[in-house]
């Protein structure tokens, strides 16, 4: 089923969803364009490249809240936080943010444990993904192409959405996402002319570059093993790093968080936090030992979780190529340039 808008009616769209549940969108702020609940369906804006943040906080909150209890009382009287999860529209998901998404439910609901939180924010969620512009060239940071995703790759999306000149063509990919679509009265009928556009929009997707130097997975995960103690090669390429932790911050793949009370006058509140294998302290033992204190220990760390632990253990890099930690990075360090750079050691 495909459908279609114009691109200067999307607030009627946005005003149909809002009236169905949340409404997750891009919206353009002071420093770019980042992933926030819309509360006027005039901010929904897609003429974006990509957000500065990924928007796995949809799913994985930078704080959330799970107990809040008193001090002194029993454990018994800890009141869980609930969980008011409503319908929820993430809209405008560049593809490989969407591929991020699939290897995050790895994490939290496909190791044997569930995370809760997690899976209920995922069931709760229709997802549009939303092509890149093919007449537009990548930018020096994105290498996405590299790992086997598509700029205009709709797996994983509910609906997909490409553009045409003014007009936006959807077209739902599952079950849900066809459901929906015959609920958005706003939308019209996609002609025969707009359906082989949109098949052939995603097959040049799969043609489009990126870099060039495409990254096999066990190939690499094997090097990384192989130069695990060639310290010369890891302090060369962590030399500048300041361990600021932005390149996991902005990584639509990076799940660590730290769990943590803070009470006051005598209410505590347990949540979980975003933290970073980046930081410091991050494996600061209670002993005062720190197994990874320098700096090129905790890079070679967080290179190596994404392309060699995370091979070997779930099959997959745990690395979507969409450049951020790169375009970021207060001095410029390029994970893909390290990658490349390793396979040559």
């Amino acid at each position: 089923m495909l459908k279609k808008t114009a691109i200067n009616k999307i607030s009627e769209l946005a005003v149909q969803l809002m009236q169905k549940g949340t409404l997750i969108a891009p919206v353009q702020e002071a420093a770019g364009f980042n992933f926030r609940e819309i509360s006027d369906a005039k901010q929904v804006n897609l003429n974006f490249h990509n957000t500065i943040l990924s928007p796995k906080a949809a799913f994985f909150p930078q704080m959330e809240d799970f107990v809040q209890y008193q001090t002194g009382q029993s454990i018994m009287e800890a009141v869980p936080v609930e969980l008011n999860v409503k319908p929820t529209f993430l809209f405008g998901v560049r593809p490989c943010d969407v591929k991020s998404f699939e290897i995050m439910d790895i994490h939290f609901s496909g190791t044997g444990v569930v995370d809760p939180y997690w899976r209920a924010r995922r069931e709760a969620t229709t997802i549009f993904g939303y092509a890149f512009d093919l007449d537009e060239p990548a930018q020096a940071e994105e290498f996405y192409q590299t790992l086997g995703i598509g700029a205009a790759d709709p797996d994983g999306s509910d609906i997909f959405m490409i553009r045409k000149g003014e007009t936006l063509l959807l077209k739902g990919i599952t079950p849900k996402g066809e459901k929906l679509l015959t609920q958005l009265s706003r939308l019209a009928d996609g002609s025969a002319n707009e359906e082989e556009y949109f098949r052939n929009y995603i097959s040049r997707g799969r043609d489009f570059k990126t870099r060039y130097t495409c990254v096999d997975d066990k190939n690499i995960a094997k090097k990384l093993e192989d130069i695990f103690d060639n310290g010369d090669f890891w302090m060369k390429v962590s030399d500048a790093c300041l361990s600021c932790g932005v390149c996991t911050f902005v990584c639509p793949n990076c799940y660590c968080f730290d769990i943590c009370d803070e009470t006051l006058f005598g209410k505590g509140t347990r949540r979980r936090v975003w933290d970073a294998c980046m930081f410091t302290d991050f494996t600061l033992e209670a002993s005062g030992h720190n197994p990874r204190a320098q700096v090129f220990q905790r890079l070679r760390q967080k290179i190596k979780h994404k392309y060699s632990y995370h091979v070997r253990k779930y099959g997959v890099i745990s690395c979507v190529g969409c450049g951020r930690c790169t375009r970021h990075c207060p001095v410029n360090i390029d994970i893909f340039s390290i990658v490349e750079e390793a396979m040559t050691v």
